[in-house]
């Protein structure tokens, strides 16, 4: 008799492929790729909030209008046409007449300085709304494409599970009708 139950269920492995489960669900394979497509996910999505903060805070230090703030972000920039700026006129005081046109050159030196300076902060304030509109566009987009990532991904991680579990299910009714017809 318990060879006739043994062979029952030696067969009936082939004929539904699984019995109590074997077979069913996610593999160790599946779990330990959903584990590190998690741990990549994080990474990069505390890495690129980080640099994304870093984008939107200059943006919006351009466009707040604040001095302070504008040269705050702009520096090295500013810093570089002012020292362009103070060479022009360091050179005109050392190879000048000493006449006119030296001061009225060093004058100059100064006024073009800070229309490069009010170029400069021109040219970022135009690029700015769009830029943090763009960045803000992204995000939805990159944050929507997560999210369905995810449920697509613990979607399928169930209908793995549910498929072991009802298999188990199956194989215990199949047990409970075998042992009663014998």
């Amino acid at each position: 008799m318990l060879i006739r139950w043994l062979v029952h269920f030696w067969w009936m492995q082939f004929y539904f492929l699984g019995f109590f489960g074997i077979g069913e669900g996610p593999s160790a394979s599946e779990g330990k790729q959903a584990g590190e497509l998690g741990a990549l996910s994080s990474f990069t999505t505390s890495t690129g909030e980080g640099d994304i903060g870093m984008a939107s805070n200059f943006w919006k230090s351009i466009l707040s209008g604040d001095p302070a703030a504008i040269s705050r972000v702009l520096g090295p920039q500013i810093s570089g046409i002012n020292k362009r700026g103070q060479e022009e006129k360091k050179t005109a005081s050392e190879f000048g007449n000493r006449g006119g046109g030296t001061n009225a050159a060093m004058q100059m030196a100064d006024d073009t300085t800070r229309s490069s300076v009010d170029s400069l902060i021109a040219g970022y304030t135009g690029e700015a709304a769009g830029a943090l509109g763009s960045l803000g566009s992204n995000l939805l987009s990159t944050g929507l494409a997560g999210h369905e990532a995810t449920f697509d991904a613990q979607k399928v991680l169930h209908d793995q599970k549910l498929a072991k579990w009802n298999d188990i299910f199956k194989s215990i009714m199949d047990v409970s009708g075998a042992i009663a017809g014998f």
